[in-house]
């Protein structure tokens, strides 16, 4: 017994001596993101950045001088995994294990409507040629946009039990709904919904915006 406590300390000695402090840090703490550039910062102990392989098995990291970057190919988890090149060998030094997660949902918004059900103003809405997707929220360290593919379209008249549906292709509203749109009356609900959109994540299909006239 004696002989394989001492066996067991002279083991765990040998890793303690052998082991090496790393660091992998993301801009966004343990979360990773498909669809964008995701910035890695990585350094490890008594080794020079030129020695550094960095490599994952969800994905590609490309970089060097410890500054990589880090391209999702699908949502789940990704390990980081670092390794020393001594000559012409790789040793493993450690890994991180990090989350990979879709983009945040983009939001719906024309003027300065968007996100949830409102009250908005004829004058305003009139006036708008375009309508958008904006990412809130998020986009910290990212350069990202979203395009605004398709919609639908649907005015509820408050004089009257009547409703009117319009489809729109692209994010430019077309004449016949600026011309619904320029002849919205208080208590007139008009709904954008359907709304399909494009980001760096591919497309997906957005939250509706409810608007209920007061001029």
């Amino acid at each position: 017994m004696k002989s394989v406590f001492i066996l067991l300390v002279l083991i765990f000695t040998f890793y303690a001596s052998d082991a090496q402090h790393f660091a992998i840090a993301s801009d966004n703490n343990k979360v990773l993101y498909v669809g964008v550039n995701n910035t890695l910062s990585i350094s490890a102990e008594n080794c020079p950045c030129s020695q550094l392989i960095v490599k994952t098995n969800n994905g590609k990291v490309t970089g060097s001088n410890c500054q990589y970057t880090y391209n999702g190919n699908q949502y789940g988890i990704a390990d980081i995994i670092l390794y020393k090149k001594t000559g012409n060998k790789l040793k493993e030094i450690g890994r991180n294990t990090f989350s990979v997660k879709r983009i945040p949902a983009p939001v719906f918004r024309i003027a300065g409507y968007g996100g949830n059900y409102q009250k908005a103003k004829t004058i305003i809405l009139a006036a708008q040629q375009f309508v958008r997707a904006e990412y809130e929220d998020f986009g910290f360290g990212f350069d990202i946009r979203c395009s605004v593919d398709s919609f639908y379209v649907t005015i509820f008249y408050g004089d009257s039990i009547k409703t009117k549906p319009f489809f729109n292709t692209s994010n430019m509203l077309n004449e016949p709904i600026r011309a619904a749109i320029a002849a919205l009356k208080n208590d007139d609900i008009i709904i954008f919904d359907k709304i399909f959109a494009k980001g760096p994540d591919g497309a997906r299909e957005l939250d509706p915006l409810i608007l209920t006239i007061e001029n």
